[in-house]
């Protein structure tokens, strides 16, 4: 154990928790170096860990009783969500709810410290992590189709897309003849908006090779026969502001709130008996 508070070893699961959520971290991503972002992140995560032990050490001494009846909700709850059964015993689930009922109560009066950020902290994050918040190149398209399979052999199949090239080529609507021919019926072919990479490469190849508004002729994937058309493309790029904003908010919330905790953590760290333990 490489470390123990008051007297308590801090678990290495826990150590391998808390790097594993740091590591989303962008603070942690933008750290060009490998070898420095994994020596910052495991210092991180070992101070995490302790952190973590410190309030639940304070929890379980707060003298203040949970509410009994907030026990049994939550054994149910988890009894339920786990289709436990009520003749198991419960003794250990409760003394598990009550625990973290507790860590609970005092992580939220810690926390309702915590600033909200400010609309120009949000747009300053923005500004500054923006190559984070990128967009896939995005296609719409429409498509119709005949499947090699059981019910189409390759002969049958490729009729089946050459007759409504035909039409379409008659100057039969796009939908109509999607309606008419295609095995994926019921929306007129319509595929919605999808980013590059989602459809297989042969159908991908297809639509680069198209402006919006242009049809392909008939290709083959590994699902049978297709024709293309392409209704519009977005090039990749940074997502707009609008569209990331309100995930900025909630992850400056989560930070502010982390902050508060840290400093919390720091005022029983400064109390505490933390020894390193050799290995």
């Amino acid at each position: 154990m490489p470390y123990l508070v008051n007297g308590q070893p801090v678990p290495a699961e826990l150590i391998r928790e808390e790097s594993s959520r740091l590591s989303r971290d962008l603070r942690f991503q933008s750290i060009p170096d490998e070898a420095e972002r994994a020596r910052r992140l495991a210092a991180a995560a070992e101070q995490s860990a302790i952190d973590k032990l410190l309030i639940e050490q304070a929890a379980g001494a707060d003298p203040r009783p949970i509410d009994a009846a907030n026990i049994e909700r939550e054994v149910a709850r988890m009894k339920s969500n786990g289709n436990c059964r009520s003749a198991s015993d419960d003794t250990d689930l409760r003394a598990w709810t009550e625990k973290h009922l507790r860590i609970q109560r005092t992580l939220d009066e810690i926390m309702a410290t915590a600033a909200q950020p400010t609309p120009v902290q949000v747009r300053a994050w923005y500004d500054s992590f923006r190559e984070h918040f990128s967009l896939p190149e995005l296609f719409q398209a429409a498509h119709i189709m005949a499947h090699v399979n059981g019910d189409h052999s390759e002969e049958q199949a490729r009729a089946i897309v050459d007759a409504a090239l035909a039409d379409l080529e008659r100057g039969d609507a796009f939908a109509e003849v999607a309606e008419r021919y295609s095995d994926c019926k019921g929306n007129g072919g319509d595929l919605g908006q999808f980013p590059a990479g989602h459809m297989v490469p042969e159908f991908e190849e297809a639509l680069n090779a198209l402006q919006p508004g242009q049809r392909s002729g008939v290709f083959r994937t590994p699902f049978g026969f297709h024709i293309a058309e392409l209704r519009g493309r977005m090039a990749a790029g940074p997502a707009p502001f609008e569209q990331v904003r309100e995930t900025i908010e909630r992850t400056l919330t989560i930070m502010n709130r982390h902050d508060v905790f840290v400093r919390a953590a720091a005022e029983l760290r400064a109390r505490a008996d933390i020894r390193h333990v050799p290995a």
